[in-house]
């Protein structure tokens, strides 16, 4: 078994960044549109899925950021041909089809632990599985009922619609998914409907332990770079202690190794498979362009990870008071090379297609050169292009120099 191996931040970070194709030397592209966006999803082993629509949503920014000429359109064709499911990773997230059976872990959990009230929707939901098996996708506007009950999410009192609970409750159970979107619509199948025979009959057949093991694989391969102390390790609840005894398990197995990073207390760890990928990290030319990621990017997804690695302290502040907020309602990160270096809040004014900077901040510490100014202008000018935004109005800077340096 290998003993602890050493690394620094940057090594680290270029390491992080490659797995997540941040680097534009690294992403693929030799690939049609849909095939390149299919290979992203594949290496990223998910994308998160937000409704919040300040401008595009999150699974299209994810995207946009790895793929600069990516469109809406592509992914919503990859859902509708099967390519893709929706279920629940590290939240709602868009996966790839052949990961289906190993979230019978999940699943599994639903069904132990959905409350027993929701006996009482059997009819309902024997109903929507009828219309599901038979029909074309539907949306859930498309399921009449004027009934309200208590979903397992309301507080005090119900509040909820009777097919709405029911759907939720399919879906978690893994009965139906999403065959097809729309914008932010959802459109629901019977999952043997979109999901291939070939998976079904896997899922049916893998165990619940071989599914969580292959799940905490996954949960690895999404992270690279990941630590045991997330009450969430292999997207499933786990305590303190199992997370040491997984831990232990997989060491004395020689799947992972612990990496000691300088100036870094907290204690990492990557898989054994990567090791010689970590020691050569540094030989790779990183990217030094500039790119936006949005508040929920795969890279954002464990923000201790980010303090650690990149001195770079994130906090969202969509659910924060107006009069609390530092950055913005959407404050994004700028990634530039391997370095966060400030935020970008923006909006997207629909009815008039301008693209609104209403914060566009750069970290005290940064050298704001020519070469910094050049490439901000760029991503600026590509992320409008994908909005199909005809103008772009930055309101604020920080520096409040910077706004007359920026000027498009």
């Amino acid at each position: 078994m290998i003993s602890n191996i050493s690394t620094t931040k940057t090594n680290a970070k270029r390491f992080l960044l490659d797995f997540q194709l941040l680097n534009d030397s690294k992403t693929p592209s030799n690939k049609n549109e849909s095939e390149l966006a299919l290979n992203i999803i594949r290496n990223l082993e998910c994308i998160q899925l937000d409704p919040i629509a300040a401008v595009e949503r999150n699974h299209h920014l994810v995207l946009q950021a790895r793929q600069p000429n990516y469109r809406v359109e592509i992914l919503e064709k990859l859902i509708s041909n099967r390519h893709l499911f929706e279920y629940v990773a590290n939240a709602a997230c868009i996966i790839p089809i052949e990961d289906f059976p190993k979230f019978k872990i999940i699943q599994d959990f639903y069904i132990n632990t959905i409350h027993t009230s929701t006996q009482s929707l059997n009819e309902i939901m024997e109903k929507v599985m009828d219309q599901m098996m038979k029909s074309e996708p539907l949306p859930s506007r498309a399921l009449k009922s004027d009934k309200i009950v208590k979903g397992y999410w309301d507080n005090a009192k119900p509040t909820t619609k009777e097919t709405t609970l029911a759907l939720n409750i399919l879906f978690d159970l893994g009965k139906i998914t999403v065959a097809k979107r729309n914008g932010n619509e959802k459109f629901y199948t019977a999952t043997e409907n979109h999901v291939p025979k070939s998976f079904l009959n896997e899922r049916s057949n893998i165990s619940i332990n071989d599914s969580k093991e292959a799940l905490i694989r996954k949960y690895m391969k999404a992270y690279r770079i990941f630590d045991f102390e997330d009450p969430r390790f292999g997207w499933f609840k786990t305590t303190a202690k199992e997370r040491i005894a997984i831990r232990d398990k997989l060491l004395h197995q020689g799947i992972v190794i612990p990496v000691d990073i300088k100036n870094v207390k907290r204690q990492y760890y990557i898989l054994t498979e990567d090791v010689e990928k970590l020691e050569t990290s540094d030989e790779y030319t990183d990217c030094s362009t500039v790119k936006f990621l949005p508040p929920l990017d795969n890279l954002l997804w464990r923000r201790s990870r980010i303090e650690d690695l990149f001195n770079f302290s994130y906090k969202w502040e969509i659910y924060f008071p107006e009069s609390k907020r530092e950055f913005g309602y959407y404050a994004m990160p700028i990634l530039y090379g391997d370095k966060l270096i400030g935020r970008i809040d923006p909006k997207y004014l629909r009815k008039s297609n301008i693209l609104q900077i209403k914060l566009l901040q750069i970290e005290s510490h940064i050298k704001i050169d020519s070469k910094l100014l050049n490439e901000l202008r760029k991503a600026l000018k590509q992320f409008a292009v994908f909005h199909k935004a005809k103008n772009i109005v930055i309101e604020t800077t920080s520096p409040k120099s910077l706004i007359k340096k920026i000027s498009i």
